[in-house]
């Protein structure tokens, strides 16, 4: 099947992707190959440095449109 790809803004370890792999694993209704692309785990969401934020989004969305 068509692969689903999971973009969050959020550290792997916040938002909605943590849930949605615990209950769906690797693969989306037993038929579609299931991924995700997040900032790494963090204990804060912010990066705290707008230059550091810029560089994480831009690494973020590059992620995001080749995979």
């Amino acid at each position: 099947g068509t692969p689903v790809l999971w973009v969050q803004e959020e550290p792997e370890n916040m938002g909605a992707w943590r849930f949605l792999r615990i209950h769906f694993g690797e693969t989306l209704f037993d038929r579609l190959p299931f991924s995700g692309v997040c900032r790494q785990s963090a204990a804060s969401p912010a990066t705290g440095s707008k230059k550091s934020h810029d560089l994480e989004q831009s690494e973020l969305l590059t992620a995001a449109f080749l995979s």
